[in-house]
C-alpha cells in the first residue's frame, strides 16, 4: 500500500490512483514540515487478493476494499480540516492484509516512526499488530469493536467504535431509572449478544438491589425478568405480558436476531389489550418491518451514537467538502474515523478544541478500571415520537400507570389476579380469582 501524505496548510494533494491486482495504490505527495503528526493508519484493502475463476474478486473482498476506502476518505477529510487550522497530518497507509505468504507488510520502522496508529480492522489482524504497537509505547486507536483480551492491555489502547457492552449497561440503568415499578422483561436469546444480555441483566439488578432500604423494597425495586428464547424466537414472552401493569419489553440483540425481533413486535401487537414499551439494540432502527404508527404506540427508545449534527452550521461545511471529495454523504465508516483522527489531535493540542469539529458529538471516554483502556461512550437515548427520533429527556413524560378491570363481550367482568390486588389496592372492590 502506498503512503498518503497530507500535510500542507493549503491542502496540496496529487493523487495517483491504479489498479493493482484489483486493488487501489494511492499515492499523494505534499510539501511537508517539521511540526507535522505522523499517523499509520492500517485497513484491509486486500492489495494481494486472488480472484475467482469467473475473473471476479470474492465479495468479502470487494466489500472490505469498500469499508476500507470508506475509513480512508474520512481520514483525508480530518486531515484536511487539521491542515486548515494549522496542524499538519502525514498520513501514511497501509494494506493490513497479509501478502500471499503471510507476511504482513507492516514493519518495526513503519511503527517507530509514527504518532498514532489507526486500525486494524480486522480481528486477526489486531492481534498481530497489538503488541508490537505496544512495545513502541505509541498510542493505539482501534476501529471496530474488539474482544477484551485484545483491547485491555492498557491505557496506550483507545477503542473508538461505540462499546456495545456501554450500551447495554447504559440501557439497563436507563430502564432501571424510569421504570423501577413496571414489569420488565429481558428477551435472552443466548445467541452472538449473549455478553449484552448479561451485562444488561447484572446492571439492572444491581441498580434495583442499590434502591432497597428496607426488605420489603425487594417488592416494589424487583429485580428482572427474563424470558430464554433464541436468535429466531421468544419464547414464552406471551405469558408474561400482563394486562394489569406497564410491560416493558428489552432486548439487546442486534441484527443476528432479526428473526426475533420480528416475532416479539408481533407478539407484543397481539397484546393490544396490554401497555407495552419496547427498549431495544440501536440497529432495531434499520430493520424493514418496523412501522411508525406502533413505533410510536410502544414508545421505541434505542440507544443511538455516531449521528452526524446535520443542524450545526461549524460542520455543514465539512458535509459538503466530503460530499464534493466523494460524490455521497459521509457513511458511519467515514464519520467514524474523521472523528477518531479529530478527536486524537484535540487530546494532544486542546487549544484547537474551538477550532476543528467532529461530524458527531465529541467522544466520552471512560476505562473499565484505572489502569485498563479507553472505551467511547458516546450513547445517548432516544426515542420514537413525533415520527423522528428526539432525546428521552426531550419526549413526552409518561403518565403514571392506571390498571382498571376488563370485561368480556356479554359485559361479565372478567376476575382479577390477586397479586393485582395487592399491588393495587383501589381494585379491591373486584372480585378476586377463584383458586
Amino acid at each position: 500500500m502506498g503512503m498518503i501524505r497530507s500535510a500542507t496548510p493549503a491542502w496540496i494533494r496529487i493523487f495517483t490512483v491504479a489498479a493493482i491486482c484489483g486493488g487501489l495504490n494511492v499515492v499523494a505527495t505534499a510539501q511537508t514540515e517539521a511540526d507535522t503528526l505522523d499517523v499509520l493508519v492500517l485497513l484491509p484493502f486486500c492489495v494481494d487478493a486472488d480472484t475467482l475463476s469467473t475473473g471476479q474478486f470474492p465479495p468479502k473482498v470487494v466489500r472490505l476494499r469498500e469499508i476500507a476506502w470508506d475509513h480512508l476518505q474520512g481520514f483525508e477529510l480530518a486531515a484536511k480540516q487539521l491542515s486548515e487550522s494549522g496542524v499538519h497530518i502525514r498520513l501514511t497507509v497501509q494494506d493490513e492484509m497479509p501478502d500471499s505468504l503471510g507476511k504482513l507488510p507492516l514493519s518495526n520502522l513503519d511503527i517507530a516512526r509514527t504518532d498514532l496508529v489507526f486500525g486494524p480492522l480486522m480481528r486477526e489482524q489486531v492481534g498481530r499488530v497489538a503488541p508490537r504497537v505496544d512495545r513502541f509505547g505509541r498510542e493505539h486507536i482501534l476501529l471496530t469493536e474488539q474482544p477484551s483480551r485484545l483491547v485491555e492491555r492498557g491505557p496506550g489502547i483507545r477503542q473508538a467504535v461505540p462499546s456495545e457492552l456501554s450500551m447495554a449497561q447504559r440501557l439497563a440503568r436507563e430502564v432501571a431509572a424510569r421504570h423501577d415499578t413496571d414489569r420488565v422483561v429481558l428477551v435472552m436469546t443466548q445467541g452472538p449478544d449473549a455478553v449484552l444480555e448479561e451485562a444488561f441483566m447484572a446492571t439492572y439488578n444491581k441498580t434495583q438491589r442499590s434502591k432497597w432500604q428496607i426488605p420489603l423494597d425487594s417488592l416494589r425495586y424487583a429485580p428482572l425478568d427474563t424470558v430464554h428464547g433464541t436468535t429466531k424466537s421468544v419464547g414464552t414472552l406471551a405469558e408474561w405480558i400482563s394486562p394489569y401493569d406497564r410491560n416493558v419489553v428489552v432486548s439487546v440483540a442486534g441484527r443476528s436476531a432479526r428473526s426475533m425481533w420480528a416475532a416479539l413486535l408481533t407478539e407484543v401487537q397481539m397484546n393490544d389489550s396490554s401497555e407495552c414499551l419496547i427498549f431495544g439494540h440501536p440497529e432495531v432502527a434499520d430493520m424493514p418491518f418496523l412501522e411508525g404508527p406502533l413505533m410510536e404506540k410502544w414508545r421505541l427508545t434505542l440507544a443511538s451514537s455516531g449521528e452526524v449534527l446535520w443542524s450545526d452550521t461549524a460542520v455543514a461545511p465539512w458535509v459538503n467538502a466530503f460530499w464534493a471529495q466523494s460524490g455521497t454523504d459521509p457513511t458511519k465508516y467515514a464519520v467514524l474515523a474523521h472523528d477518531a483522527l479529530i478527536d486524537a489531535v484535540v487530546r494532544r493540542k486542546p487549544a484547537l478544541r474551538w477550532a476543528v469539529r467532529s461530524l458527531c458529538e465529541p467522544m466520552t471516554w471512560t476505562q473499565l478500571d484505572s489502569a485498563g483502556a479507553w472505551h467511547n461512550d458516546s450513547w445517548r437515548m432516544e426515542r420514537f415520537e413525533g415520527w423522528q427520533w428526539i432525546p428521552v429527556d426531550s419526549a413526552e413524560a409518561l403518565q403514571p400507570f392506571v390498571p382498571h378491570p376488563f370485561y368480556d363481550p356479554e359485559g361479565m367482568l372478567i376476575p382479577i389476579p390477586s397479586d393485582v390486588l395487592v399491588r393495587y389496592p383501589e381494585l379491591v372492590h373486584a372480585p378476586i380469582e377463584q383458586e
